[in-house]
């Protein structure tokens, strides 16, 4: 996984003051970075236009252009006149060398290229664009688009303007910030590669609490014992809700990700013989042992045995609790909670947060930081286009799920993979890490992205 910062001007300071660089040598590795990512996207001799600001990320833009001169039919507009000391650096170096340097009043060409890149703005963005940066406009002839730092129009917050800059690649400078893992910032961002600056992450990076999760992290249930029984694998348990289709996608996930024994018992519907799959186990009351049990999937009411449930095993709660101020009754137990962000303001609510959506979805990161310190015996796995799992203040986001899981089941399969790892004595925080990355890889794997049932996603999940 990958260390992920809000801002990294205290990384680069320390990277000033404690390894006597200078931030001369910081922008020359910005443009090595950039340069790099030109020479694997286009041929010698293509045409590069560089858009230029007029802070850092310009002098960034300028660097780069000093160095792919003489290689690459390199054009750079001033869309700002350079402004800081490296800017104004960088933009003189650019012109000794003969680079091309044209102002927006002098355009009369339109942006037709191979590859357009974005010096403009980066992180100082606040508020709203000038109406002439429209990049919606400004690069629809181009091949390939790459973002320096963060693509021009982005936020700290991760907050988008309508005519920002979309990337198919944005190289993130030091480090990984955080705005560029917002749900809003999605379509924006592209591949998402980190700039190296000079000295290797390990050394450059300080610690932090925020993680970008990688498919090398997953780690998939072991069975590497020879001598083992359905018992070794855990019993998990399903509580099924009115809804009873819901809790049984769930039942199966959990079934083909390992557990040795799955059961449902129905709440809240009628299971007959002719929608009982034969895979599970089916039971009046609570099995016994226990590993571990899931509740919410198709929920209606709310059981009132609930608090006593508690005690027996580690659970997951999803869908339908948190519509229910007794499911408070969990926050002080070792749950793992999966709600999509409408489900988590009734959460919220229900602890005496009222906000908005809009307002969830700009502070997303930390609200549900704040909640997994308040509650930290709780594991919550926020949904979304980017899924966020916090706990203990601590917040690992996942940004691989491919947009075929933004379908009725795919969040049952979820919860039922999650289930099945609890069962399987993976701690809460790993089961819903580990669960929530083989259900994203699982995605991936389908030849479209609209046609994916919850049944083709177990069916791939089975194939990792």
């Amino acid at each position: 996984m990958l260390s992920v910062y809000e801002k990294v001007n205290a990384l680069d300071k320390r990277a000033l003051e404690k390894f006597n660089l200078s931030e001369d040598i910081l922008m020359e590795n910005a443009a090595m970075a950039l340069e790099r990512a030109v020479l694997q996207n286009a041929s010698l001799g293509a045409k590069v236009i560089i858009l230029c600001g007029s802070g850092d990320n310009g002098g960034d833009g300028y660097a780069l252009a000093r160095r792919l001169a003489g290689r690459f039919k390199t054009l750079v507009f001033e869309m700002k006149p350079a402004k800081s000391p490296m800017c104004q650096l960088q933009q003189e170096r650019a012109k000794k060398v003969g680079v091309a340097i044209k102002t927006w009043e002098e355009k009369n060409e339109d942006l037709e290229c191979d590859v357009l890149i974005d010096c403009v703005v980066g992180s100082n963005f606040k508020g709203e664009l000038e109406p002439f940066l429209n990049f919606e406009s400004l690069s629809q002839k181009a091949r390939f688009k790459i973002a320096c730092d963060i693509p021009s129009g982005i936020d700290s917050k991760g907050r988008v303007d309508k005519r920002a800059f979309k990337a198919h690649m944005t190289i993130s400078m030091g480090a990984i910030k955080s705005c560029l893992l917002s749900d809003r910032a999605k379509d924006y961002i592209g591949e998402l590669k980190v700039g190296h600056l000079g000295v290797f992450n390990q050394i450059y990076e300080i610690p932090t609490d925020t993680f970008l999760l990688e498919k090398s992290d997953l780690k998939l249930p072991l069975r590497d014992k020879k001598n083992a029984h359905k018992g070794d694998y855990g019993h998990a348990h399903i509580l099924l809700g009115k809804h009873s289709g819901a809790g049984l996608l769930s039942a199966l996930s959990a079934l083909n990700f390992g557990s040795g024994v799955v059961s449902v018992q129905a709440l809240e519907c009628e299971i007959t013989s002719n929608n009982k799959p034969l895979e599970l186990v089916f039971c009046e009351n609570f099995p016994n042992p226990l590993s571990a049990f899931a509740l919410g999937m198709g929920l209606e009411g709310f059981p009132k045995d609930f608090n006593k449930w508690l005690e027996l095993a580690p659970c997951v709660l999803d869908a339908g609790v948190f519509y229910h101020k007794e499911v408070l009754q969990a926050l002080e137990k070792e749950v793992v909670l999966t709600p999509h962000p409408k489900e988590f303001l009734s959460l919220l609510k229900l602890v005496g947060i009222n906000i908005s959506m809009l307002e969830l979805l700009d502070n997303k990161l930390e609200i549900a930081r704040d909640f997994s310190q308040k509650y930290p015996k709780v594991v919550l796995l926020l949904k979304g286009a980017n899924t966020l799992i916090a706990h203990q203040g601590q917040v690992f986001i996942n940004i691989l799920g491919s947009v075929a899981l933004a379908k009725a089941g795919s969040g049952d399969v979820l919860a039922g993979l999650i289930l099945s790892l609890l069962s399987q004595n993976y701690t809460p925080l790993d089961a819903a890490i580990n669960a929530s990355l083989a259900h994203a890889m699982a995605s991936l794997e389908f030849k479209n992205n609209y046609a994916l049932t919850p049944l083709d996603l177990i069916e791939k999940i089975k194939r990792l």
